[in-house]
């Protein structure tokens, strides 16, 4: 999971200042404003789902991916045009994981799950070599539950997540033995930018 590395754009800003929106579905029901959002988003995000840190851009350079309210809007309107609630999420294979599940397991609680208003994902998470994501050793039992409650909730040890992280561990391997860099690296993938950064 990518850390939240916000900077809400000014034609955001601006749009909001106008319009005053209360309702993304309504208000913001605009294709030139959602998709100034989605390319900021995609920016900020390396081109990463928030979520499992997949490519959000298949070999036909097309963008799979919406734009995912972490706090769903139906539960949180207050958070419903709050920039800092949006992220992009790929769409989880058939639903199988990240935003898609999440929206149908049911609303993000912050005492159940990562709060992403006071923790970073990278204080948190670590990535194995065997492909499986789990809680920092480092971490409280509080914490550590969360994070195990996180991972299970977004599905982020489903078997394809897992697959592709392992080929990302036996490529570094492979890497680290020529002694390339490693954000030289990280730009060839595009994705699991975490695990670079590990």
């Amino acid at each position: 999971m990518l850390d939240l590395n916000k900077i809400e754009p000014d034609f955001f800003k601006e749009f909001k200042r106008k319009n005053k929106p209360s309702s993304y579905q309504d208000d913001c029901n605009d294709y030139e404003l959602r998709k100034n959002l989605r390319e900021s988003i995609f920016i900020e995000q390396n081109s990463q789902c928030f979520y499992c840190e997949k490519k959000i851009k298949d070999e036909n350079n097309t963008t799979k991916v919406h734009i995912d309210h972490i706090k769903q809007r139906n539960s949180y309107h207050s958070l419903e045009c709050d920039y800092n609630n949006m992220v992009l999420s790929c769409n989880g294979d058939g639903e199988q994981y990240c935003a898609k599940l999440k929206d149908k397991k049911g609303k993000w609680d912050d005492t159940k799950y990562i709060n992403l208003e006071v923790e970073k994902p990278s204080n948190c998470f670590r990535y194995i070599s065997n492909g499986k994501v789990k809680p920092k050793i480092s971490l409280v039992e509080e914490q550590k539950e969360r994070i195990e409650n996180t991972i299970e909730y977004l599905n982020l040890n489903h078997k394809d997540l897992i697959g592709a992280r392992k080929n990302i561990f036996l490529c570094l391997s492979t890497y680290d033995q020529q002694e390339l860099d490693k954000q030289e690296i990280f730009k060839y993938f595009n994705e699991f930018e975490s695990i670079f950064k590990q």
